[in-house]
Formats: structure tokens, C-alpha cells, sequence
């Protein structure tokens, strides 16, 4: 979970440099859910979590 969060960190830092400030709000609150989840051992959250990656892939992409 610490190893996705640090890479998705990389992500929004990156994302953010573009640009896509809508996206680096889904990602503030990803980022919640993430500390959440590995608080409570919620691997179920991380379906939400793969879904999200998605949006930041979008963002890579300057979609």
C-alpha cells in the first residue's frame, strides 16, 4: 500500500505540472482513501483506488 502511495504521489506531482487541477482533486481524495484503507486493511478499497489510477493515466495523457 506505501509503495502505490509514493507512486501515486509521483502522479499527481506530475499531473499537477500539467495542468489538470480537477484531476489532483480526485487524487487529494484518493489519497484519503488510501490512508484510510491501509489504517483499516480495507483491500476492497482498492478496486476504488485502480479506478482512479485510470483518471490519472488520463490526465498523463492531457486528455
Amino acid at each position: 500500500m506505501l509503495r502505490i502511495g509514493s507512486l501515486m504521489r509521483l502522479e499527481v506531482s506530475d499531473c499537477e505540472q500539467r495542468g489538470c487541477i480537477h484531476q489532483l482533486h480526485i487524487m487529494s481524495l484518493l489519497w484519503l482513501l488510501v490512508s484510510d484503507c491501509e489504517q483499516r486493511g480495507c483491500f476492497h478499497r482498492l478496486h476504488i483506488m485502480s479506478l482512479l489510477w485510470l483518471q490519472v493515466c488520463v490526465c498523463e495523457q492531457g486528455v
